[in-house]
Parts: structure tokens; C-alpha cells; sequence
């Protein structure tokens, strides 16, 4: 299996009138349901799809909270979630406070494992 990818054109945002530059863009192949992933995890162990899809939904359940606490939340060689966040500059630490918190920011860092596994995806053109 490959990851496919597709000429896109994109204009020149400072120059309309430039001509259009091509750029690599990836195609998605679908998408994996939650019951699916259960599914083919059930096939390579010993544990029921019902049993690995009930795993998978408490994962989905206690993660939240754990990023809530503000914890980071390791997954061994699949990576860690963590939050980040986006705030507005004060002029002295008494400033600071939680109004100037803009937004919160979901982020995924892979294990070094699984960024070197996706490093090696073979690419194709379709």
C-alpha cells in the first residue's frame, strides 16, 4: 500500500497574477471506523471485538480528563497527546490570568517509532 498523491494548483497569494504553482497533495483512501479498528485488532490476539472496541471507548473516555489535569497522556510507541495553547501578551507575570488564554490546541506528538514507520511510506502518483 502506498499513500497517493494528486497535482494541485495554488496561486500566488502576493502575485494574483503570477502563473499557478503545482504542489504534491495527498488523496484520502477513506477512513477507519472505530468498530472497524476493533475489529481487525480483535483478529490479530486473542481478545473479543467487543472487548477491544469496549477498551478503545473508555481510551476515548479517559483521555479528556487526564488532558484536562493537564497531564500528558503517553501511548508508548504510538506517541503522547498533550494540550497547547494560544494567548494574548502581557506586559508583567501579574497580568497573566486566564482571560488571556485565546484558544486550546489538541496536539499529537508521535513516538519516534512511528515517525520513522511513516517516514518510510512508499508514495505513488495517481
Amino acid at each position: 500500500m502506498t499513500i497517493k498523491i494528486k497535482a494541485l494548483a495554488r496561486k500566488n497569494p502576493q502575485d494574483i497574477t503570477a502563473p499557478p504553482k503545482y504542489y504534491a497533495t495527498k488523496v484520502n483512501q477513506g477512513e477507519i471506523s472505530l468498530k472497524k479498528l476493533s475489529a481487525t485488532i480483535a483478529q490479530m490476539s486473542t481478545v473479543s471485538k467487543t472487548d477491544v472496541y469496549a477498551v478503545l471507548m473508555a481510551f476515548t473516555e479517559i483521555i479528556p480528563p487526564s488532558l484536562e489535569e493537564g497531564k500528558i497522556v503517553r501511548l508508548g510507541d504510538l506517541g503522547s497527546f498533550h494540550i497547547s495553547l494560544k494567548s494574548t501578551v502581557s506586559d508583567s507575570a501579574e497580568e497573566v490570568s486566564a482571560s488571556n488564554v485565546e484558544r486550546l490546541k489538541l496536539m499529537f506528538r508521535p513516538s519516534f517509532e512511528l515517525k520513522n514507520q511513516v517516514e518510510g511510506f512508499a508514495v505513488s502518483k495517481i
